[in-house]
């Protein structure tokens, strides 16, 4: 009886393990391998984000849209320095990639 409910409870963490992964799509290693071919003088920053399967500050805005696809909204900010772009995503939570210059400089964490 405890193997039986073990395996139910294995079978049961992995089912919500593969649930709460749907959070982020990292591309299939194929798409990635032809990605990394066709932009050879990525910097090195996306080429580690896009084989680590993650995304951080200072990745192309290229990168960021082969990473997580195309955003729910986007935004245009004028700031005294420069006009920044909001590229909103709605995943387990919602994210907020503040681009200027086509590069991520900031990653917000929008409140539900």
């Amino acid at each position: 009886m405890k193997f039986r409910l073990l395996n139910l409870g294995f079978i049961f963490a992995i089912l919500l393990a593969s649930c709460t992964n749907k959070d982020f799509i990292k591309p299939e290693q194929h798409e990635i391998d032809a990605y990394i071919q066709t932009h050879p003088d990525l910097p090195e920053i996306d080429k580690s984000c896009i084989y680590d399967g993650r995304f951080e500050i200072g990745i192309t805005q290229e990168t960021l849209f082969f990473l997580l696809g195309e955003p729910f909204e986007k935004e245009s900010v004028k700031q005294p320095w420069a006009l920044q772009e909001k590229w909103k995503y709605k995943r387990k939570n919602q994210k907020i990639f503040v681009i200027e210059d086509r590069h991520v400089v900031g990653i917000l964490e929008a409140e539900k």
